[in-house]
């Protein structure tokens, strides 16, 4: 569609017309010099519709996890799970359950690309907490009531505003430890459901042939799949929401 614009666009025409007609000059026959004003109006159209072709976004980079972190931990057992997913798959012979196998790889997958994100998300979040000694803020805390029991009125403001800023510290803490503990346990729901996931998958393929094949059984890998999923996505948007990001 976008080629066929630039076919009719007022400066193709008028460059493949001056083409022509240099052509001509040059004393080349007639439908020679047509020819040539059609192969550069043709030209030109391709590449200008090549050169406005929007470009697609790049999916973000994936964030950085240490695998020696509690969500490291279940990630790399998500993706251990992921990929024997896939060895089973294509292991399975052609049928009923090899076809709803391998048509849950992409969702698979998808699903551990967004529990990365969620591990991403919760080692950011651990950082975080890391700069911001709760301890002694509460001490602080308690050190700033004390005072505003006895404070005079024209100390009173100055005390109470010192006990705001130290009270904002400490809800920032209490929702990040929140927000933590949610990621946390979403990573190893998601890691220990796509490992339930495949060992009901090993177990189908064991019990399932041409001449017996649980329909029900089979619709419920979807079902289950599915369930896992919904809640890893929730999850990071719930997550998102809290911290603002």
């Amino acid at each position: 569609m976008r080629f066929g614009k630039e076919l009719i666009d007022r400066w193709g025409l008028l460059l493949a017309a001056s083409s022509a007609g240099a052509a001509w000059a040059v004393q080349l026959p007639a439908f020679a010099a047509i020819g040539v004003g059609v192969v550069v109006l043709a030209a030109r159209a391709g590449v200008a519709s090549l050169s406005r072709e929007p470009r697609k976004p790049l999916a973000a980079p994936l964030p950085d996890v240490d695998e020696r972190s509690d969500e490291g931990r279940w990630l790399t057992r998500a993706r251990a799970a992921a990929g024997g997913f896939e060895s089973i798959s294509e292991s399975l012979v052609d049928g009923p359950l090899a076809d709803r196998v391998g048509s849950m790889g992409g969702t698979v997958q998808e699903t551990v690309t967004t529990l990365h994100r969620l591990a991403g998300r919760a080692s950011t979040t651990g950082k975080a907490l890391g700069r911001i000694d709760a301890a002694a803020l509460a001490a602080e805390r308690s050190r700033l009531k004390a005072n505003l029991r006895t404070a005079t009125d024209d100390v009173r403001l100055d005390l109470q505003q010192a006990m705001d800023a130290v009270q904002t510290q400490l809800d920032v803490h209490a929702r990040l430890t929140g927000a933590r503990t949610k990621l946390l346990a979403q990573l190893q729901s998601g890691a220990l459901g796509l490992e339930s996931l495949v060992a009901r998958v090993v177990e189908l393929s064991a019990v399932t042939d041409d001449a017996h094949v649980d329909t029900l059984a089979i619709t419920e890998l979807t079902d289950q799949l599915e369930g896992i999923r919904r809640g890893v996505v929730e999850t990071e948007e719930a997550t998102r929401r809290s911290l603002g990001g």
